[in-house]
């Protein structure tokens, strides 16, 4: 079942992306491309008409509305031009038609193509400066403007746009371009920078594809989220058309980089979320994916023109930017909650808002918040990241330094249960039961060899082993110290379960420390218990002594190392989990082991 749910996934996250790749092939292949032209000021004035027959006088108040209908403007221009200028303007999604004393000087494709099919307008579908040569035209000179607003979908303010943008160019001159070139150079070269660290991204995410790190998707989509941002920076701005002359292209590009830029926004943040909130994100963003991807398809076959398509979009827009908001809300609540993901997306989401209503945006800054926010928070997820990899390093810096430390603490377990008295004490108990026992001492004498060959084998492991392995190192040692300690050793097993793993000599020291310290310290000797026990949640092995006991409290403070037990605690912390609690009185010791079910206790 979650394989086939990350199959879905997946197909969500590609498909609008291989649809927008085609939809920009295909439209840049076939299209109209018009050739620029360098504009400088000049104004209209005069008045306005929606039908041609009721006119009004044109302020810079009037309501000249892009979707009211055509306008027809009259009227003459302040500056006079000499025959050879070029009069410009800015063509927002709009056609134009210019006549001069009733004689036709301008008039593009949309207007003279408005009664084709959508697939023609898809092709003429353009956000560009214009330009056309004119013959002289003074002051007095009628001028007639015709805008139309082929689209179903219309910027309010295109037709405001073109009278604002009226340039008069004697050629030679380029005033309005350099003027404008510090608005849009900064996009362009901001733009340029999420394209190169998109690839960097992309890069990492996939190596760590080929190394099997499991960061590639993460990374993959947030280098994909700045390849579409930046893409939707550098064309997004008012002197696009002056350093690409793919007019047609510019538009859809830009369009599909601002779709797939909230798309993966909402992506990755559906991967930050927890609980029933990351499942109505994966939704929200499975029907996002769907959604974008009928849009691409309907501008791809001819439907209609993407720029079409936008009111749709936005509309879709604002609840999933209202549902985003929310979700990372609640993420933010708990008091353990990774914020720097939520409240980034919040803040993105709540300027994507203030552009999609219009709020601070005009014809040279075009959705403001959402650049700004996505620039400045581009630039503190990198310092977070970069800060990520420092403790990264010196992570893995103190983890080798704590696997040489486990290492040295191996051979100091090992070394601790091979002490010389140790050995001496064994071999001259087999060597006195060679003159009675001899059948005894041999079979002491392997499990002599079996012992030292345990705990020979105990430094190589660098894994939990089964516990049915350290059972028989404990059984083993167990049967020594019977020989040495006949009639005043006592050993009790009651192993309910073997099937878990723990750290190689962790259970054998505590076993050691019953016997060493406990019932041999007794008069008269005593008993030791191996047993263990599954519950709900872990497994617990207890090594319980009848001998003399200690103060749990204070044998820290005896001015002797412990190495065993804290040894025994660091390896069952680091290698599973687990715990040591060790209880004690006058009537013995009872050392309990207990390994969560779901590290080493299946």
């Amino acid at each position: 079942m979650k394989a086939e749910k990350k199959r879905f996934e997946y197909i969500g996250l590609v498909l609008p992306l291989i649809l927008a790749v085609i939809c920009i092939l295909f439209v840049t292949l076939n299209n109209y491309q018009a050739m620029l032209a360098i504009p400088m000021p000049q104004e209209f004035i005069g008045e306005y008409s929606y039908d041609g027959e009721n006119w009004q006088t044109l302020t810079e108040t009037s309501d000249i509305s892009a979707l009211k209908g055509d306008l027809y403007l009259r009227g003459t221009l302040l500056r006079e031009m000499k025959e050879g200028w070029q009069l410009n303007f800015y063509s927002n999604h709009i056609g134009v038609r210019i006549s001069v004393n009733g004689q036709p000087v301008y008039q593009d494709d949309v207007l003279e193509f408005q009664n084709f099919k959508p697939e023609v307008f898809a092709s003429m579908c353009r956000r560009a400066w214009i330009g056309t040569l004119v013959p002289d035209i003074g002051t007095e000179d009628i001028v007639e403007i015709h805008l139309h607003n082929p689209h179903v979908y219309g910027n309010k303010t295109a037709y405001r746009d073109f009278l604002t943008t009226l340039c008069s160019d004697p050629v030679e001159w380029s005033i309005l371009e350099l003027n404008l070139d510090p608005y849009g150079k900064p996009f362009r070269i901001v733009g340029v920078l999420f394209a190169v660290t998109s690839m960097l991204l992309l890069g990492a995410a996939i190596a760590s594809v080929i190394l099997r790190i499991p960061v590639g998707s993460m990374l993959f989509k947030f280098g994909l989220l700045t390849l579409f941002a930046g893409g939707y920076i550098a064309f997004d701005c008012i002197d696009v058309s002056y350093w690409s002359s793919l007019n047609v292209f510019n538009t859809y590009i830009c369009q599909l980089c601002m779709m797939l830029a909230a798309f993966f926004l909402c992506n990755i943040l559906a991967d930050a979320l927890t609980g029933k909130k990351q499942s109505v994100a994966k939704v929200a963003v499975m029907l996002s994916a769907l959604f974008n991807s009928v849009l691409i398809v309907l501008a791809l076959f001819g439907v209609t023109a993407l720029y079409d398509t936008l009111p749709y979009w936005v509309g879709a827009q604002i609840i999933l930017c209202v549902l985003f908001m929310v979700l990372c809300v609640l993420e933010m609540i708990p008091k353990d909650a990774k914020r720097l993901v939520p409240i980034s997306a919040f803040l993105l989401f709540a300027a994507m808002l203030l552009d999609i209503f219009g709020v601070g945006g005009n014809i040279v800054w075009r959705a403001p918040f959402s650049k700004i926010v996505f620039a400045v928070l581009f630039v503190i997820h990198i310092v977070a990241a970069a800060r990520t990899i420092v403790l990264n390093y010196r992570a893995s810096v103190r983890a080798a330094t704590l696997e040489k430390e486990l290492e040295d603490s191996r051979i100091a377990i090992m070394l601790s249960q091979i002490k010389p008295h140790f050995l001496y004490n064994v071999l001259n108990a087999i060597y006195h039961l060679y003159r009675k026992e001899p059948e005894t001492a041999q079979e002491a004498v392997s499990s002599f060899a079996e012992y030292l060959r345990c705990n020979m084998l105990s430094i190589e492991k660098n894994e939990p082993i089964p516990f049915s392995e350290e059972y028989r190192h404990i059984q083993t040692y167990l049967s020594l110290e019977q020989i040495r300690f006949r009639g005043k050793l006592d050993v009790v097993y009651d192993v309910g379960v073997t099937d878990f793993k723990v750290p190689p000599l962790t259970i054998e020291p505590l076993v050691e420390n019953a016997v060493k310290h406990g019932v041999t310290k007794k008069r008269g000797g005593g008993s030791v218990t191996v047993s263990t026990r599954r519950t709900d949640n872990c497994v617990q092995i207890t090594v319980t002594d009848t001998g003399v006991g200690f103060d749990p409290d204070h044998y820290m403070e005896d001015g002797k190392p412990h190495v065993g037990i804290r040894n025994v605690r660091r390896r069952l912390q680091s290698m599973v989990g687990g715990s040591l609690n060790i209880t004690s009185s006058e009537n013995g010791t009872v050392a309990v082991v207990s390994i969560p079910t779901k590290e080493g206790g299946r």
